[in-house]
Parts: structure tokens; C-alpha cells; sequence
């Protein structure tokens, strides 16, 4: 007897209810439940990002809202029309589609077999790209090769597979978005207020909707290696950058799998992604990736910037939606990886608030981005200041990070004093560069205090500060008025 899964009725989708319970549920009864539940929720930041698009594409290509209007009606109601979803999957069925995640010709958001590019099998935990690999990979981890995965963790991980796989050896490619960038969803109260706003209308969709269709839906082979330089908004929120299919157990259990190259996008300029930020300078656009140099805050201009296509579309559109609340609700999900490599260096999520008042406010954003600026400038010259051969790294390091935590935790209290009535900008700029200066010079004494150095050194050191913090300083403190 083969195993078989029903993704519409079968538990595999992983949530949190009002309680704060756990439970995993089939996507019909998610569905009918989302305006009850908080929110998607699992131990990786990756799998939950990865279920959560998929959950938005299912809705789009079912509900098809064609203006915001449409997915304000949606949110008037409370909850998703389920006579509206049962005709979609019954449409879906009569069209030929499967959604048995081991079907033996049409398995659920896999490619079929092919021996001519699934050749050897691979373990189930090949699609967990955080797992440490390569010829030392038995000293991180002893147990890879044993791993067996649950029908609905094979699914939540072939998702991720597909979302967050990036360039590798033997010609492995990214997604349609390159190296995976930073992807922003809205936070609602409830789970079906979080997928509704974060969905978008199909009349600000430029590329065509459903020409190809979803994944699930299209007759497509994912040839290996293809170039691909046209795609749909549903294809492409799902694009097939591997070829992916889990090879189950009797049980229902999938310990291997066929992992090869899937097609390849070249058109990744025409990509716009509504969960995406994008930058623009005179090299033209780049999304906002994660960094290691860079921390969240530091780019926050970014997200304010709602018009010329820079912020995701979803934050500017829930002030739309939602013109009487004060702040967007905002997640961040993100994978930090090796420029080049197939190698993930962290995984992180972030929540916080942006006041609807600073969105797209020009003040606001040239007041952050001096914010930001003045804090990078004192940074490295602080670093610069605790320059001297006794003072290792660390420590250096160690400074700096306490100064940026410093100004971070400003930088959120200034946005609410943005969103006021009536806020003076030169004063807050003056207010806040003075503030800036003080917390660095407080950094720098907190650090050799620590450390405790002879008297000859700290006359040195005294000399380092004299000679690149003090003048930062002094000229910062100089500026103090805004050309806006």
C-alpha cells in the first residue's frame, strides 16, 4: 500500500493559537480557523517565512483580489470565505490537480521523477540548508544522515528549500530574488488579518497573474538548468529553483530524496517582490539582504522610503487599509549568506512597530538617514579611537556594539516624536547628534576602564582620541540644521 498525504486535510502546517498552543493543521482547516489563530509559528524563522508565502499564494490565486478595495471587503468580513476556497480546490481537482503530497505522477509541490536528473537519492535533511556540510560537517552535527521527517516537516522543509536556497557549486542558482534578501510581513492581531494584509491586489501586479499558473497547477517541466526570462507573479513567488521530490516510506516517513537544479531566472529585474525592499543609485536596484556589518536599524530609512518602489508594497498599502491605527505591526525574516557560497552564516527574525506617521514622511526619513549617518560616522571613529596595539579587536568590537545598541535604542523613540504634530526637525537633529556624541565618549571611557592599561598607553590613547574622535565630534556638533 503506497503512503499518501492530503495536504487540504492532513495536519501539517504549524500554529499558535490565542492561548499560546501549538498545533499543526491541514490547509482547509487553517483556513477556516486563521481569524482565531495568532499566527504561523516554528522553531525556524525560514520554515515559518517559507509556510507563510505559501499561504499567501494559495489565497491569491483562490480569492484573487483585484484592488485594495477588495481586500478591505476581505477584512470587513473577518474571515476567509470558505465556499469561495472549497470551489477553488474543487476547480483545482477537475483541472487534474493533486494535492497528494505522494502522488506517484503529481505529488503536491514537486517535480515528478526523471531519472535522466534524479539520480541518486540524497537524505531527507539535504533541504535543511542551515545544517552544516562540507568535509567537516561530522564535527557539527553527528546525527544528519539518521534523520526522519514527518510527511508535514518534509513539506514545511521543501518550501524552505525552494524560498531560501541560494548560488552553489556545480551551477546551483538562486531564486527569482537572488541571494535571499530580507522579507517583511505585516504582524496582524490575528492570523487572517496577517495574510490579508499581507497579500497585495492583482491591479498592482505588472508582470501577468497566472500565465504560467501556480506551481501546484502548471503543466511546466522544471528543466534542469533551463534560463527562464519570463515568468508569472503566482509562478514566480514559487519558483522551481531545484527540483525537489520525497521519496516516502511506507509509513508516510521520508528519510531520502531526489535534490538536483531546477530552472533557472535571468530576468531578475523585472522581479518586483511585495514583501522586498529595494534600493536604487546609479548602478540601478538591489534588494536589502542581510548583513553581518549592518544591523537592522542601520537600513531603517529604507522601510520608511514607501514611494519610488523602495519600502515592500505591504507597508504603505496597510496604512491604507487601516488609516486609523498609529503603528504597522512589522516581521522581518532573513538568512545571512556567504557571498557566493551555498553557506549560511544566521538565521534571524525581528519584530517592531513603525509608526504609520513616519511612513513615506520626507522629514522623517532625512532625519533617519542623519541619524544613521552620524552614528556611522562616530562608530568607525570611535573604533579608530581605541586604536592602539594593546587594545585587541574585541574589545574594539565589543565598543562599538554597545554604542549601536545605544543609538538604537534612540532611534525608536524617535520615530514616535517624528509622528507628532508640530515636531521641530532642526531641534530633534541637534538633540539627537549631541546625544550621539556624549554616548561615545562614554563607550570609549566604559572600554578602558575595563581594561585596566598602563599609564604610558592611556596617554596614547588619550592622543588616538584627540587625534579621530575629538574632531568628529566637534563637526558633528557643528551640524545641526536639516536642508529639508
Amino acid at each position: 500500500m503506497r503512503a499518501a498525504f492530503d495536504v487540504l486535510q492532513q495536519p501539517w502546517v504549524p500554529v499558535l493559537d490565542r492561548d499560546g498552543n501549538r498545533a499543526e493543521l491541514g490547509l482547509m482547516e487553517l483556513f477556516r480557523r486563521a481569524h482565531q489563530l495568532r499566527r504561523v509559528c516554528d522553531p525556524s524563522p525560514l520554515v515559518e517565512y517559507s509556510v507563510f508565502r505559501f499561504l499567501i499564494i494559495f489565497l491569491m490565486d483562490a480569492l484573487r483580489p483585484e484592488t485594495e478595495e477588495d481586500l478591505e471587503d476581505l477584512l470587513d468580513e473577518g474571515a476567509f470565505p470558505m465556499d469561495r476556497l472549497e470551489d477553488y480546490v474543487a476547480q483545482c481537482r477537475e483541472e487534474g490537480v493533486s494535492f497528494d503530497l505522494f502522488h506517484p505522477q503529481q505529488p503536491f509541490l514537486q517535480t515528478a521523477y526523471r531519472k535522466e536528473w534524479d539520480r541518486k537519492a540524497k537524505p531527507v535533511s539535504t533541504l535543511d540548508y542551515t545544517i552544516p556540510r562540507g568535509n567537516n560537517h561530522i564535527h557539527f552535527d553527528h546525527c544528519r544522515r539518521a534523520e526522519r521527517y514527518s510527511p508535514g516537516k518534509a513539506l514545511r522543509m521543501l518550501l524552505e528549500a525552494q524560498m531560501f536556497c541560494t548560488s552553489g557549486a556545480q551551477g546551483y542558482r538562486s531564486n527569482v530574488s537572488g541571494a535571499p534578501p530580507w522579507y517583511a510581513v505585516i504582524t496582524g492581531e490575528n492570523l487572517f488579518e496577517s495574510l490579508v494584509c499581507s497579500m497585495i491586489p492583482t491591479d498592482a501586479i505588472s508582470l501577468p497573474f497566472d500565465q504560467p499558473a501556480a506551481f501546484w497547477q502548471s503543466d511546466l517541466e522544471v528543466t534542469s538548468k533551463l534560463q527562464i526570462v519570463e515568468t508569472s507573479w503566482l509562478y514566480g513567488m514559487l519558483f522551481p529553483a531545484r527540483r525537489i521530490h520525497l521519496i516516502p516510506e511506507e509509513d508516510g516517513m521520508v528519510s531520502q530524496i531526489y535534490l538536483s537544479q531546477g530552472m533557472n531566472y535571468v530576468a531578475m529585474e523585472a522581479w518586483v517582490d511585495p514583501h522586498v525592499t529595494y534600493r536604487y543609485n546609479n548602478k540601478g536596484r538591489s534588494n536589502w539582504k542581510p548583513s553581518g556589518e549592518k544591523a537592522v536599524w542601520q537600513n531603517l530609512n529604507d522601510l520608511l522610503t514607501t514611494h519610488n518602489g523602495c519600502a515592500p508594497r505591504i507597508l504603505g498599502q496597510y496604512r491604507r487599509l487601516y488609516p486609523e491605527r498609529l503603528y504597522v505591526p512589522v516581521t522581518l525574516y532573513g538568512v545571512q549568506t556567504k557571498p557566493n557560497q551555498a553557506s549560511y552564516i544566521s538565521v534571524r527574525r525581528q519584530d517592531f512597530a513603525l509608526p504609520c506617521a513616519v511612513l513615506g514622511n520626507e522629514n522623517a526619513i532625512l532625519l533617519v538617514a542623519q541619524f544613521i549617518e552620524t552614528a556611522e560616522r562616530l562608530g568607525k571613529s570611535l573604533m579608530a579611537a581605541l586604536g592602539h596595539s594593546e587594545i585587541g579587536q574585541e574589545s574594539r568590537l565589543q565598543a562599538r556594539q554597545r554604542f549601536y545598541s545605544l543609538c538604537e535604542g534612540r532611534l525608536w523613540p524617535l520615530l514616535d516624536r517624528l509622528g507628532r504634530d508640530g515636531t521641530d526637525l532642526n531641534q530633534l537633529i541637534r538633540e539627537e547628534k549631541s546625544q550621539m556624541c556624549s554616548m561615545a565618549r562614554s563607550c570609549v571611557n566604559w572600554t578602558l576602564e575595563q581594561l585596566h592599561l598602563r599609564g604610558k598607553t592611556m596617554l596614547q590613547v588619550m592622543a588616538l582620541q584627540k587625534r579621530y574622535l575629538n574632531p568628529t565630534i566637534r563637526k558633528i556638533e557643528k551640524e545641526g540644521q536639516c536642508d529639508g
